[in-house]
């Protein structure tokens, strides 16, 4: 019972760590260069997107041919 409160509870943290972690970059990006502010915004949002279709498209793969890793089944995240 305990194991499947804490992997329910992963799975919901799952998404907000995702973006967490995707826009991390563009803000330093964006802060210690001269770009407007407005980019980062636009390069998270482009970073999840690329995240969430690596992710779809290998969990759309069967179990077997599915990859683990950086660009695999875990997205660009890793998780």
């Amino acid at each position: 019972m305990k194991n499947e409160k804490v992997k329910a509870l992963w799975a919901a943290l799952k998404l907000p760590l995702r973006i967490f972690v995707l826009s991390v970059l563009p803000i330093l990006v964006t802060w210690l260069g001269h770009f407007d502010a407005q980019w980062a915004g636009v390069a998270t949002t482009f970073l999840v997107i690329v995240d969430k279709y690596l992710h779809e498209l290998e969990s759309a793969k069967p179990v077997k041919q599915q990859n683990e890793g950086v660009l695999g089944v875990r997205g660009l995240t890793g998780f």
